[in-house]
């Protein structure tokens, strides 16, 4: 994907523009709202982008369904190619985790659940971009999603209590 990195830089932008309000909306600190929105830009990046930005006129529609299921932890810790999805699906779920409120963490995490189905939805609907949906790339982003969430959730605490040691 030669275009990730200028296209996660360019997601630094309406990152450091939104993260407070996107943090007060959590009820977050503004830090987890500029984790969300860089996972996002990284999701938009390296899913939904065209690849070297150039639009396929060959496009064909159509999702792969056959063959997808969770990868074993084994599979998790050595196939490379997955580990790009996991890194930018993991960040949506840690700072979902740690949005302010339970109620406003289970909106959200509910949320970033649903965004690996939105995604391959996308690329569904949208042949020309040249990204086939693929079933299996739902899995690994939901497993992102999760591995993200369980992060957060373990890392909640140790946030809550250094922001009440700073405050």
């Amino acid at each position: 994907m030669p275009m990730f990195w200028p296209g996660l830089l360019l997601s630094l932008v309406p990152a450091a523009l939104l993260n407070r309000p996107v943090g007060r909306l959590l009820r977050a600190h503004w830090v987890v709202g500029f984790v969300l929105l860089l996972g996002l830009g990284g999701v938009v990046v390296a899913t939904l982008l065209p690849e070297a930005f150039q639009l396929s006129r060959d496009a064909v529609r159509h999702c792969t369904v056959r063959g997808g299921r969770p990868r074993s932890p084994y599979e998790l810790l050595h196939v490379r190619h997955i580990e790009l999805k996991l890194a930018t699906y993991a960040p949506v779920g840690f700072a979902a985790a740690l949005a302010g409120t339970r109620r406003r963490a289970a909106v959200a995490l509910a949320g970033a659940a649903v965004l690996p189905f939105g995604v391959s939805a996308l690329q569904y609907a949208a042949p020309v971009i040249g990204r086939a949906c693929d079933v299996q790339n739902v899995w690994d982003g939901v497993q992102g999603v999760v591995l993200g969430a369980v992060a957060g959730l373990v890392a909640g605490p140790v946030v809550r209590a250094w922001r009440a040691r700073a405050a």
